[in-house]
């Protein structure tokens, strides 16, 4: 058994390129915030082919995909990179009717695996080839007697890619699990183009 008690590390790239059935590339890679919470929900095809009153076949392939994540917040850097804000010549950042861009997301997964009847810790990297994040919404509070500690939420929704010439489906999310946190970091960077391992 494999239970999540954490995670950490979110970090996003900016797609350069995308040529479906070829690859993907992305420029340099950030690290978001510190992560809170993500919640995946996938979107599945979810067809039957019926004949004589009952079900033939069915068909639930994921078709697409929404990703929730909770953070402690965005810097105004990040919000630019992720979320499309402009930049302007006063050091403003404004939001405009563009569409964000695309990115690549990924984040570090911590796991308590008692498989084996001993607890250890494992961690599992995520990465989500493309996706496109948006704030669905923002709160602002005056100070209360008792202090309010407020994060912030993004919605992602996930579209699949073709990786290579012999793809029949496409890609949405990948995961791989590894001993260490470091080794799981130094995978994302990898995917992210991130030089250095961020603490």
């Amino acid at each position: 058994m494999k239970a999540n008690v954490g995670m950490e590390y979110p970090v996003a790239a900016p797609i350069s390129a995308y040529t479906p059935y070829s690859g993907i590339s992305y420029g340099a890679g950030f690290v978001v915030s510190q992560a809170r919470e993500a919640n995946l929900s996938y979107e599945t095809e979810d067809g039957e082919f019926r004949g004589d009153n009952v079900t033939l076949d069915s068909a639930n392939g994921v078709i697409g995909y929404t990703l929730e994540f909770e953070n402690t917040g965005l810097s105004n850097t990040v919000r630019k990179n992720l979320l499309g804000e402009v930049k302007g010549s006063n050091d403003e950042y404004k939001i405009t009717g563009a569409s964000a861009p695309d990115v690549g997301f990924g984040y570090c997964a911590e796991m308590r695996d008692d498989s084996s009847g001993t607890s250890t810790t494992k961690w599992e990297a995520w990465w989500f080839h493309k996706i496109k994040f948006s704030m669905p919404n923002e709160n602002h509070k005056q100070k209360e007697r008792n202090k309010e500690w407020r994060g912030t939420t993004i919605s992602g929704k996930g579209a699949g890619v073709y990786l290579s010439a012999n793809a029949d489906h496409p890609d949405f999310v990948e995961h791989k699990e590894f001993s260490s946190l470091a080794d799981a970091k130094s995978y994302l960077n990898t995917k992210a183009g991130i030089s250095v391992v961020s603490t």
